[in-house]
């Protein structure tokens, strides 16, 4: 809104019209005016005032029509209108009202009412635009968010060995508590994993990018996969204590040209073995989410990659996906869907089934897929 407030009088009452312009601006407020619908419209259009005094019955275009026009147009900005009508009809006041004006005036104007109805709107009109500049501030902070965001995404290892890797994470919003990594190691073997910290959103992208700095830190100092997430997770239990946030965390060790992995599970959902024999879900691995006890081991499992197989690790926004009828993806079409995959990355299928499904609908949550495949011979 303006420093001194724009205010446009539409009005074909040359006297009406005079006596409003005289009050308002000896109130310090600035005035144009017009005296046909036409001319209103044109002049609220073009100038953009803060707010309008719309009289409802005038030639060419009456006040009602002129105020549908204003307020159905997406590109203005908002401007309050009040209807000034000589009617004092309950039908007129609810015509005026349901057109889009904002509040009314009946005639003759009282002076009291008119500056007191004007300071009102404008006080909205100022509050209005304070909430749509810090949207829009707020809007600018996340999409810069987003795209740091992005830079945390990993360069994923070159194919060796015959074993390769194809990852993909998706925000729900402009950034997400979902995250996948790969670490090349000092024995040339590989950790990497897939994690998710409760909730959506900056708070939970802020928490995954703390536990991937934790588990890179950790990496770094030893190998063994449960003292690593024990170390993360005793860093995530102080966090959760006091914030109510937790994480689970899916965290594999492979060695390409052995085939061989190992796995520990943090209370995240299970992988899938597709293979060209069929498709299995690996489960029985036990070990609670980051962050809900103070002392807790993991069950470590072992497998070897035989050839044309390719192990998946999914976040829950995968099985958990929603349609238009909030109805869940589920992880029974996901093992349906992997099973009709024909080759690497069986994932990117996946993906595009979870789109199919969710439609049009509003993305309900982050989702992560990370997949290892061994080449077939």
């Amino acid at each position: 809104m303006r420093e001194q407030p724009l205010i446009l009088i539409v009005e074909d009452n040359p006297a009406s019209l005079e006596i409003m312009q005289v009050r308002l601006e000896a109130s310090d407020y600035r005035v144009i005016t017009a005296t046909d619908g036409e001319e209103g419209l044109a002049k609220a259009q073009s100038s953009l005032p803060d707010l309008i005094l719309l009289d409802v019955m005038m030639p060419k275009m009456d006040g009602l029509e002129v105020c549908r026009r204003l307020k159905n147009n997406d590109r203005l900005p908002f401007m309050p209108i009040i209807m000034v009508t000589a009617k004092t009809d309950t039908k007129d006041v609810i015509a005026g009202l349901e057109a889009g004006g904002d509040e009314y005036l009946t005639k003759p104007v009282d002076h009291g009412s008119l500056v007191a109805r004007v300071k009102s709107m404008l006080r909205i009109k100022e509050l209005h635009d304070t909430v749509i500049a810090q949207s829009t501030q707020l809007e600018n902070q996340l999409k810069t968010a987003s795209k740091i965001q992005t830079l945390f995404w990993p360069e994923l290892p070159t194919p060796e060995g015959g074993i390769r890797t194809w990852a993909v994470s998706q925000p729900a919003s402009y950034v997400g508590g979902d995250f996948y990594d790969a670490i090349i190691l000092s024995d040339k073997s590989v950790l990497a994993y897939v994690a998710d910290v409760s909730g959506k959103g900056v708070p939970a992208a802020l928490i995954m990018a703390a536990v991937s700095t934790k588990i890179r830190a950790e990496a770094s100092l030893q190998q063994n996969l449960n003292l690593i997430l024990r170390a993360v997770n005793g860093s995530m239990y102080e966090l959760a204590s006091t914030e109510g946030y937790f994480a689970t965390v899916l965290l594999l060790k492979y060695w390409p040209r052995m085939r061989k992995i190992e796995m520990i599970r943090a209370g995240h959902i299970n992988p899938v073995l597709v293979s060209p024999t069929g498709v299995r879900e690996i489960s029985g691995l036990k070990g609670v989410s980051l962050g809900v006890m103070e002392e807790v081991d993991y069950e470590l499992a072992e497998l070897v990659l035989e050839p044309g197989e390719s192990l998946l690790l999914f976040s829950d926004g995968v099985s958990e996906a929603e349609n238009a009828s909030v109805e869940q993806f589920g992880y029974q079409r996901l093992i349906d869907q992997l099973s009709t995959s024909k080759s690497f990355p069986h994932g990117e299928g996946l993906l595009e089934s979870v789109r199919e499904w969710r439609g049009q609908a509003v993305v309900n949550d982050d989702l992560t897929i990370f997949e290892i495949g061994c080449d077939p011979d």
